[in-house]
């Protein structure tokens, strides 16, 4: 009887670590009713896949799509408004775009509010024996009429067996992770945006 419930307890603890998510902070002043059109600007790459932005960028994308809780703007024209605003290059956008800089990108571009993110990690790690993906990002929404953040997540997610006795719900690329991390991420500002 003990065993049985010590792998109930262990079971349980288990699907509570894998379904935990991310960091998120919201803005309590913020109306997010507000936002109707929004932009994307390129993600930033810290990890060592020197593809790794572009691919995040266009799932994240995607995935704010299948949202239908905002119209996003065309990213042509985004990107063709941040590097006009945007003249020196920037490493990491989340932490280096200024307040004056995501207003002037508003304006141009007619949006009430940016996303920036920046990768962090994104690649194939190894566990045990074999190879998982891991994705690690964080996204903030800017308000482009006071260049202020809004809201704000970040997380982390490595692919893998949910139970490691079990070999079921386990992720093995790299893309299905991307998506899952995007998914996750979309979901998290389309609860606060309703």
């Amino acid at each position: 009887m003990f065993r049985i419930k010590s792998a109930i307890i262990i079971v349980s603890a288990l699907l509570l670590v894998s379904c935990a998510g991310g960091r998120m902070y919201v803005n309590d002043e913020a109306d997010f009713g507000f936002y109707s059109r929004v932009g994307v600007i390129p993600f930033s790459n810290l990890s060592s896949d020197r593809n790794a932005a572009e691919k995040v960028t266009s799932s994240f994308m995607t995935e704010l799509l299948m949202l239908k809780s905002v119209e996003l703007a065309n990213q042509g024209d985004i990107e063709l408004v941040f590097n006009g605003v945007v003249t020196q290059a920037m490493v990491n956008v989340v932490d280096e775009l200024t307040s004056e800089q995501a207003v002037a990108i508003g304006e141009q571009s007619q949006v009430e509010g940016i996303f920036v993110g920046a990768v962090k990690d994104f690649g194939m790690v190894r566990s045990g024996q074999d190879e998982f993906p891991l994705v690690a990002l964080i996204v903030r929404f800017i308000d482009c009429q006071t260049g202020r953040v809004v809201w704000s997540y970040e997380t982390s997610r490595k692919g893998g067996p949910k139970f490691p006795i079990f070999s079921f719900g386990e992720t093995h690329t790299l893309g299905e992770m991307t998506t899952k991390v995007c998914r996750e991420v979309a979901q998290s500002f389309g609860k606060v945006s309703r």
